[in-house]
């Protein structure tokens, strides 16, 4: 019988969230196969109710150990902070009563506690950043710096920051231009970060032949072609500017129709309420589980969103665009977000608007009309594949775990 190592995997995000689905589990059932996981997340409620049976289903299927507290987004700063007390002492408690020989700490907050059990077992940990956190949430507006207790929140993490960079074990990077920041503002050697981009399961986003069309379900006709929006509206995520181009393109054409899948319909419906009646009526916005997004996918003639240019979006990788290309759809979407350039130059993945203006967006709209017919599968296979993915972690875990041996 072979030895498996434990790993324990801490997570603020829930496996019940549709990033949990698309960025944490696909991973980690790979790994299982080779290390035995305990995964230890924050669920809220409502969702968890919906996806519980069907995620400890997965994880009995990978032997993956999983055990969470429950979290609620619109709360208080010290329920977060008691939310963070929680985490740790269910971590304690599994480090106690496990021979836990590595700590994946997914962002910012899980490697607070990384660090922690760094300092007071020696145990090593992985800072799988997943993007400049501190400073996503201050671009975000999340927090503001004229909110003394934000401010101090921004300041504690930025100070963390370095030590996170420091000493982790290794560091996992979403882009190159992140990594780079990390090498050059931190003199973090480049061995130490790995890149690995927001990958697909290419086995569950593959172009539906047979599909069953649902276009007239959700209020479009046979004909129309829709452009898809997925995902939550506001913060990084320019929403409204996707609107005002779907504006024009759809006064060029009114075949173009407008479909948007995500869990903030209300902040949707606020968007839309005063727009013409012709547009609004070609915007439609459901909610629908991770697992039915390929099959909404599988409609689009493109894939949209546009998001905010800041620094922290450097270190920013789309989950949509992998899910997207692995669809076979041409995306549209702004420049100089994470390597999104480097993969559009290379690949011709689709279109890339320099500006929101309605002179910008006519001409996406005329370089979508004269797109060359692409294999945009071939981008994420090549690039996003999630198997690559689990590979590059596989060999981090293999570079810690052989290093703490020799020790």
């Amino acid at each position: 019988m072979n030895f498996k190592p434990n790993i324990l995997f801490i997570s603020f995000d829930g496996l019940s969230d549709p990033l949990g689905q698309s960025q944490i589990l696909p991973y980690l059932f790979g790994l299982s196969k080779n290390y035995n996981i305990t995964i230890i997340s924050c669920e809220k409620k409502e969702r968890l109710e919906k996806e519980k049976n069907n995620i400890i289903s997965l994880l009995k299927t990978a032997e993956i150990n999983w055990e969470f507290i429950y979290f609620e987004e619109n709360t208080n700063l010290f329920s977060k902070y008691n939310y963070s007390k929680s985490l740790k002492k269910l971590a304690l408690k599994i480090i106690i009563t496990n021979d836990i020989k590595l700590i994946h700490c997914r962002s910012y907050p899980a490697a607070n506690l990384g660090l922690y059990f760094y300092k007071k077992f020696n145990i090593p940990f992985v800072f799988d950043m997943r993007g400049f956190w501190a400073d996503e949430r201050l671009e975000g507006k999340i927090w503001k710096k004229s909110n003394p207790l934000h401010l101090m929140l921004y300041l504690f993490f930025k100070a963390k920051e370095k030590k996170f960079f420091n000493q982790a074990s290794h560091i996992v990077s979403l882009t190159h231009k992140g990594k780079s920041i990390i090498e050059n503002k931190f003199k973090i050697n480049n061995n130490k970060i790995t890149v690995i981009p927001c990958c697909v399961d290419l086995e569950m986003f593959k172009p539906i032949s047979n599909k069953i069309d649902i276009k007239q379900t959700i209020g479009f006709n046979e004909n129309d072609k829709l452009l898809i929006y997925i995902g939550s509206v506001g913060t990084w995520y320019l929403t409204n500017e996707v609107i005002n181009c779907f504006k024009v393109w759809h006064n060029q054409n009114n075949i173009f129709k407008l479909l948007i899948l995500t869990k903030d319909n209300n902040a949707i419906n606020e968007l839309i309420h005063d727009l013409d009646i012709n547009i609004k009526n070609a915007i439609k916005s459901i909610s629908v589980s991770h697992n039915l997004v390929p099959s909404y996918l599988s409609l689009a003639c493109a894939s949209i969103f546009f998001i905010k240019n800041s620094y922290s979006k450097q270190a920013s990788s789309p989950t949509k665009m992998a899910e997207s290309w692995a669809m076979n759809v041409p995306i549209i979407t702004n420049a100089g977000i994470g390597d999104n350039d480097i993969y559009f130059n290379q690949n011709n993945g689709g279109v890339l608007i320099n500006n929101f203006s309605n002179d910008a967006y006519l001409k996406a709209y005329n370089d979508f009309l004269n797109l060359n017919k692409n294999n945009f599968r071939s981008i994420a296979e090549k690039d996003f594949n999630h198997l690559n993915g689990i590979e590059k972690y596989n060999n981090i875990y293999n570079l810690i775990l052989n290093a703490s041996k020799n020790n």
